[in-house]
């Protein structure tokens, strides 16, 4: 049966303990393998999971350490949010001489930079005109839906 507009769904927050079971890492593993994702983070209001591909059973070669949670962000302050989960790149790999960097003004929609997951680039839209206060997220690093990855300073 199809749900009219009308419909009303009822979204209940999930558990992170759905995402424990091994049959359920297995799944979110054989489909990373599939299409090419190296990892995957996931979070919920009652903890977070990280599943990292192994290439060839053999451990990833570099691991970055956990860094130390940094002071929330207003909302004002957010210039860029990643549009999807992947690898954060701050320039085009063909274009790596034009990175926005610290310090300099962008219009609103303008692409600020490119998320990666495996052969897709998406670019990263700025939400507001403004001059870019700091990058949040290193070239390389790996980001989720919604996270912060330019500032601005309101």
């Amino acid at each position: 049966m199809a749900c009219s507009a009308e419909c009303k769904v009822k979204r209940q927050p999930v558990s992170i303990s759905r995402y424990s079971e091994p049959g359920a890492i297995a799944d979110l593993a054989a489909h990373l393998e599939h299409n090419n994702v190296s990892a995957i983070e996931i979070e919920t209001p009652d903890g977070s999971l990280k599943i990292v591909a192994m290439a060839g059973g053999q451990a990833p070669a570099a691991q970055r350490p956990i860094e130390a949670a940094k002071a929330p962000v207003k909302a004002g302050d957010i210039l860029a949010r990643a549009p999807m989960a992947g690898i954060f790149t701050a320039a085009h790999p063909q274009r790596p001489d034009r990175a926005v960097r610290a310090g300099q003004s962008v219009a609103k929609g303008e692409i600020v930079a490119f998320v990666a997951a495996g052969p897709v680039l998406v670019p990263v839209i700025a939400e507001k005109a403004g001059t870019v206060s700091e990058i949040v997220t290193e070239t390389g690093a790996l980001v989720g839906y919604g996270s912060t990855l330019l500032k601005t300073e309101t």
